[in-house]
């Protein structure tokens, strides 16, 4: 192993902080990741081995392994784990008072996060320690999450820092001004028929039920609940693909590359990851292409059934996500996702969630569905709750005010019985 100079200094002061006295560093190596924000941030990740395991298989760590991660941006830990619980540092991070304060008064000092500003507690006993991130005591989304366990000796075993956690620049801050009355057409907007299986009576069953959904506090827009998978590079298509004449020649699986090779030079001049390049128009043309192609090889009499609906970048590959075209009340709608090498324009693999819906075709139909949307509205209304929520806005490049439309309770669609979601089975 070929250390560098600035890997060294990383790897004295990791030795020094968590008692490794008892360790020698026997793996490294970078990874890297694409932001909400489209930066790339770059990590250094140590395997220390304790002295007392011995010959080790290859590829496997023994229990005690401490597994430390350092974002290479920040220069804090993003993580330390010890293998199975078990550590054998000496004078490294312990907690003689395993109480929630002293917890909070370490992970600010780790973070720079001030608690009750930039993150809460989530929930915790007597080792383990779950806070998420916030806003002056207002829950932000996307957030962040920080997890902690410590031994019976107070021993850190586990730490764990991920996601978001907005600071002042980040943050359009103002007043709360909203009221279930302003946003009651936007929540009868929400209401949605879902086919939904019963497990335990092997039943499926037609429900009524809040779809979740942001409002900004100046009412001026709604924003998806689920807006943040892909980031900022995400390109719409919304596209139904169509064919006359399927393909006979066979799709051969490749085996995709999940692990990227990162040199330690471009981690240290933090070369922009190839994720951050956003696609452009020509570049879409030619990937709805590729996967008509695909189609028509793997899915030849599905014409016409497949909805293209975006792209995005990860780890090198070009993601194309699809959904079946016809619109369903089945709570497991029918998805489809394609990777593309953008060097080679080929299908590398691809996954198709068929095996979720197939699970359920000897369960028996739903009853007739008796209520309308309007009814089922007018029975769930009174439990339609609004959560303040600071929400990042991609037009404004900032987390701004607004509240989530949501209700614990559905509506039996045949029935009319309302009932906690939480009580299904």
């Amino acid at each position: 192993m070929i250390i560098n100079e600035q890997e060294q200094k990383i790897i004295e002061w990791t030795r020094f902080k968590f008692g490794l006295a008892h360790y020698d560093l026997c793996r490294s190596s970078y990874s890297r990741r694409v932001t909400l924000f489209n930066e790339t941030v770059y990590q250094y990740c140590m395997e220390w081995f304790p002295k007392e395991a011995g010959i080790v298989e290859e590829n496997l760590n023994p229990e005690g392994t401490a597994v430390i991660t350092i974002d290479l941006q920040t220069n804090k830990v993003e993580s330390a784990i010890f293998v199975e619980g078990k550590t054998y540092a000496k004078h490294g991070v312990v907690f003689q008072q395993r109480d929630v304060e002293s917890i909070i008064k370490w992970i600010e000092a780790e973070t720079n996060l001030i608690y009750g500003r930039h993150f809460q507690l989530d929930s915790h006993n007597e080792e383990e320690y779950s806070f998420k991130g916030s806003y002056k005591g207002m829950d932000v989304s996307p957030s962040g999450y920080i997890e902690l366990k410590v031994n019976r000796d107070g021993d850190l075993i586990f730490y764990s820092i991920h996601g978001y956690f907005p600071t002042d620049e980040w943050v359009e801050e103002e007043e709360y001004t909203l009221t279930v009355e302003q946003v009651e057409k936007n929540a009868q907007a929400q209401i949605r028929l879902i086919h939904d299986p019963s497990f335990e009576e092997e039943k499926i069953q037609a429900i009524y039920g809040i779809e979740e959904i942001y409002v900004t506090n100046d009412l001026s827009k709604t924003i998806p609940y689920e807006g943040f998978a892909t980031g900022i590079g995400q390109v719409e298509v919304q596209e139904v693909l169509n064919w006359t004449e399927p393909l006979q020649t066979p799709f051969a699986r490749k085996e995709m590359e999940w692990i990227e090779d990162i040199s330690a030079k471009q981690a240290f001049t933090n070369e922009p990851s190839a994720d951050t390049e956003l696609i452009n128009e020509s570049e879409v043309t030619a990937y709805i292409d590729v996967v008509q192609t695909f189609l028509r090889q793997v899915y030849p009499e599905y014409s016409g059934e497949w909805l293209l609906t975006s792209f995005n970048r990860d780890i090198g590959y070009i993601h194309a996500n699809l959904k079946g075209s016809k619109s369903h009340s089945f709570v497991f709608q029918r998805k489809l996702k394609v990777f593309i090498d953008p060097r080679s324009l080929e299908v590398i693999n691809y996954i198709d969630n068929q095996i979720l819906s197939d699970q359920f075709k000897s369960y028996d139909g739903p009853e007739e569905v008796v209520l309308s949307k309007e009814e089922a509205y007018e029975k769930i209304k009174e439990f339609i709750v609004l959560k303040p929520c600071y929400v990042y806005d991609f037009d404004k490049r900032k987390y701004i005010l607004s509240a989530m439309i949501d209700s614990l309770y559905g509506v039996d669609a045949n029935t009319g019985e309302v009932f906690l979601l939480a009580d299904r089975k």
